[in-house]
């Protein structure tokens, strides 16, 4: 049988928002999209004056196996970790989680790697920083009932 090469979650994830964001005529411009440690963003440099930005990385646990019954089936969840900024407004950060829930939920079976993409919470982080509103989104990347022997 011939090697398949392990799908990489936030390349993924990075994938989907890239190709189904919707600028809302306008009012929701697209974001930069960084993926940590990807070969094509070997160094992020982000600069708020120029748009918003969210970077995508792995979150921990990054990968949960629950076994089914004798072991030779099993749950795998992925999780996701979206750090979403803005310079723009408050209403802004809202506007780009709503989209990105919005791509996830219409995306939601359209991955080959995995059966079912999942919007799970939203975060804001309320730092002690003027003019800069950031939030967490956590995306769930879910497999049921897979074989669990390789």
């Amino acid at each position: 049988m011939p090697y398949a090469a392990e799908p990489i979650p936030a390349d993924d994830i990075s994938s989907i928002l890239n190709t189904n964001w919707n600028t809302q005529g306008g009012s929701i411009p697209e974001p930069t999209f960084f993926v940590i440690n990807s070969t094509t963003n070997p160094q992020i440099r982000v600069n708020l004056r120029e748009g918003d930005y969210v970077i995508i990385a792995v979150d921990t646990p990054a990968e949960e196996e629950t076994p089914i019954g004798t072991w030779v089936y099993g749950n795998r969840r992925t999780r996701v970790l979206l750090e979403v900024a803005t310079q723009a407004s408050r209403q802004r950060l809202y506007d780009l989680k709503q989209e990105i829930r919005r791509v996830i939920h219409s995306q939601m079976h359209s991955m080959t790697n995995y059966q079912r993409v999942q919007y799970v919470s939203f975060n804001e982080l309320t730092e002690m920083q003027t003019n800069i509103w950031v939030g967490h989104v956590l995306i769930e990347l879910v497999n049921n009932a897979v074989l669990l022997e390789t």
